[in-house]
């Protein structure tokens, strides 16, 4: 019950935090790309960053109450657990594509349910530890 409470208690924060995390990533992507200033590639991945950065502010304040001045250490640790997840998340999409014979749109649903629940673990266990 316990353990029900600690993990349910800023879940629906992290879930709005990563929504709009994941609008901005888009649109940065969408206005780089759809403008020819980037390439999908450089775009998705400053997209990717923009939305991981907002993402760290409210995480840290909002979501988990973390009011501690950041440190380098802090800020690494939740570039890695973001990094890994999407590394995951890509490695995951790949295999239900290429070996499971899932279509990319459900295999893409698939993976954001997977890293949604790997990025908050992280973050709340590895970066901002309660």
């Amino acid at each position: 019950m316990m353990i029900q409470r600690v993990m349910a208690a800023p879940l629906p924060r992290f879930l709005i935090v990563g929504g709009l995390s994941t609008v901005i990533n888009y649109l940065v992507f969408l206005a780089l790309f759809s403008n020819g200033w980037l390439d999908y590639v450089p775009a998705s991945a400053v997209g990717f960053l923009s939305g991981v950065a907002f993402g760290y502010v409210l995480n840290k304040r909002w979501t988990f109450g973390v009011t501690a001045r950041s440190t380098l250490g802090v800020v690494a640790r939740y570039l890695a657990v973001y990094l890994a997840s999407l590394g995951m998340g890509l490695m995951l999409i790949h295999g239900l594509v290429e070996y499971a014979d899932i279509d990319p749109l459900i295999a893409n649903a698939i993976s954001i349910v997977f890293t949604t629940c790997t990025n908050f673990i992280g973050t709340r266990y590895m970066v901002f530890r309660a």
